[in-house]
């Protein structure tokens, strides 16, 4: 038992020769979270391996909005408002951003403004 990294309780499978194997199935995948704020992430899978994530369709996978399936609604909003404030009214400046949402903002000013 020692060495394996156990995260579901251990299940008997019979082999194709006829002994019986103990398996330890993997656990499931946490769910994704914001980069910046960490909070839950709103339509993104949380599957592992091929019966989830690979499956889907790319539009299954992940919101297609700007930064979709990295930042929740809240913070990217935030970032495309301060990117439009330093860009477009110059009303801040990117030093005024915070180290953690600063790249977002800066590809927000690449993208949208």
């Amino acid at each position: 038992m020692s060495g394996h990294a156990i995260t579901r309780n251990p299940k008997r499978r019979k082999m194709g020769n006829g002994k019986v194997k103990i398996v330890y199935s993997k656990g499931k995948h946490t769910k994704h979270g914001c980069a910046i704020c960490g909070a839950i992430m709103q339509g993104v899978v949380n599957s592992r391996g091929s019966s989830g994530v690979r499956k889907k369709s790319k539009s299954e996978r992940r919101p297609n909005a700007i930064f979709g399936g990295i930042l929740c609604t809240k913070c990217r909003e935030r970032a495309i408002i301060d990117a439009a404030s330093i860009k477009i009214c110059g009303d801040k400046r990117i030093e005024d951003i915070s180290i953690k949402s600063r790249h977002f903002v800066e590809e927000a000013m690449k993208r949208v403004c």
